[in-house]
């Protein structure tokens, strides 16, 4: 069996992971964006495969919920269809979730009993593993963070289950970039590899402060932009003490912060893409991925305008094609980074 013979077996793996990351990534935001995620009061990651079948099903697990905050003060009152409506996102996000865990798991398996895998792949491969049990173990953990008095779940797990699914798909198109990108850099180029790591760092932070506006339902406080109301800093802002508070739990701080933050992101990019297009020292490759980033970060950051203005009309659309650009925003800082590696 030649070596490419080898490699498209594991490429085809990797690339489904990536779709299936992408696609419970959606579900997971319109889960979120529908209060739908403390439907589902217990965790049965082998049980609970199966959705309630029967009449008698659907009310056990119905009367479930109702002994819970989220029915208690929120939700009084509400029938069973409408249960369900929201029963259906948050089983679909679990059982999607074992499926990603399985993808990733048995195909692995199958490679390391084939022989299928190189050294550094068996160890990313296992890493990647471990990564999709610690993002289902995070989210039920983050789940149980709204079972609670108050149900709303921990913005700061919702942050970290974000930031795990990020994770999973960052290092299965870390993989394909290895397997795939054949053209080596020149010496001249790499002087952009820290401001791109730069970025990608600054981008990270933006998705963390993304996962808080949307935690703590941030995005209705100002629906205006680029002031907020009235004002560039309302005197809402910056309230708390000690003041490092308001950059994690005040939502109007975290929502000026994100919304900054962005704007930093999308101005840092196009200048760094203007100069290092200009320089004539990049090849090919480099000056393709720079350009798609380029794109990429516009974009997002004018979705993440339209959702600011229109949040309140399209309120589960724009949020979810805004994170899920997030996403792809998240590979193209990957692949942009990886066409400036450093030759072996």
């Amino acid at each position: 069996m030649t070596v490419m013979e080898k490699r498209d077996p594991v490429l085809l793996w990797l690339r489904c992971i990536c779709v299936s990351v992408a696609i419970i990534l959606v579900v997971g935001g319109i889960t979120r964006l529908t209060d739908s995620g403390l439907s589902m009061v217990d965790w049965r990651p082998v049980m609970g495969v199966l959705p309630p079948l029967s009449d008698s099903d659907w009310m056990e697990v119905f009367d479930q919920y109702k002994a819970f905050p989220e029915y208690q003060k929120i939700n009084k009152g509400m029938n069973l269809e409408d249960f369900k409506a929201i029963f259906f996102w948050e089983y679909l996000h679990r059982i999607l979730g074992r499926f990603v865990g399985l993808l990733c798991l048995l195909p692995y398996l199958w490679f390391l009993w084939r022989k299928g895998l190189s050294s550094p792949l068996r160890i990313k491969g296992l890493v990647l593993v471990l990564l999709v049990g610690m993002q289902g173990l995070m989210g039920w953990y983050m789940v149980k963070s709204g079972l609670v008095r108050n149900p709303e779940v921990s913005h700061f797990r919702l942050a970290a289950h974000l930031g795990l699914a990020f994770a999973v798909f960052g290092l299965a198109w870390w993989m394909i970039l290895g397997l795939t990108d054949q053209e080596t850099p020149g010496d001249d180029s790499l002087r952009y590899r820290p401001a791109i790591l730069c970025l990608l760092s600054l981008f990270c932070f933006q998705v963390v402060y993304g996962a808080f506006v949307s935690g703590m339902k941030a995005g209705y406080g100002f629906n205006t932009f680029p002031k907020m109301g009235e004002d560039w800093m309302p005197r809402a802002l910056f309230g708390l003490s000690p003041f490092w508070q308001n950059f994690v739990s005040d939502k109007f701080s975290v929502q000026f912060v994100h919304r900054w933050l962005g704007t930093i992101l999308a101005i840092s990019t196009g200048v760094s893409a203007w100069f290092a297009l200009r320089s004539g020292t990049l090849n090919e490759l480099q000056a393709r991925r720079f350009f798609c980033l380029l794109l990429l970060v516009f974009a997002q950051f004018c979705l993440g305008v339209l959702t600011i203005l229109f949040l309140v009309e399209m309120p589960i659309l724009l949020p979810v094609v805004h994170q899920l650009v997030a996403l792809f925003l998240f590979g193209a800082f990957l692949a942009a980074v990886h066409s400036f590696r450093r030759s072996p």
